[in-house]
């Protein structure tokens, strides 16, 4: 995970290009691979719970998810149960996942500018539906910005935005 934060400052910095962080994310998931069996037999020795579950998708129109699977490995490592929806996931079908699994929290990735638009389109889904749960907005062309301007008024509940698509839970 330490070579993942120096990736993610690199990408962040300019020294560092998406081919080259899709290489490291290759890497890094090829490790966690070899490593996830592991973990799991420790948890399940431990009974430890999972801290929280977080539904994650890439927003309908975009299917660019190496940002939402980093940060889904972060979140992993970090003791929370991640359910990946897929890509080119349309509101009904996230906010339906998050209804049927008991999300604690619900994770959008987009990195093409229209997932911007499609993003406050389920934040407004998830206000209409009555949802309270915290909404994490990531992707390279989100912003905090973005979260307070757009995001916030459509839906009531906490909203947050990762700094970059390599680093969780920024804001």
């Amino acid at each position: 995970m330490a070579g993942m934060n120096v990736v993610g400052d690199l990408f962040g910095s300019g020294k560092m290009f998406l081919p080259q962080v899709v290489k490291s994310a290759r890497v890094m998931k090829k490790s966690v691979a070899y490593l996830t069996p592991f973990l799991e037999a420790e948890k399940q020795a431990s009974g430890a719970r999972a801290a929280a579950k977080v539904v994650m998708a890439t927003v309908k129109g975009d299917v660019h998810d190496i940002g939402k699977n980093i940060v889904g490995v972060v979140l992993g490592c970090n003791n929370y149960e991640v359910i990946d929806v897929g890509v080119m996931v349309p509101a009904d079908k996230i906010l339906a996942a998050a209804s049927e699994k008991g999300a604690d929290v619900v994770g959008l990735s987009g990195l093409i500018t229209p997932s911007l638009e499609e993003m406050v389109h389920v934040a407004r889904e998830m206000e209409r539906q009555g949802f309270t749960v915290p909404l994490l907005i990531g992707g390279a062309t989100t912003s905090r910005a973005h979260t307070a301007v757009k995001i916030a008024p459509a839906y009531k509940g906490r909203s947050c935005t990762c700094s970059t698509p390599l680093a969780p839970w920024g804001s």
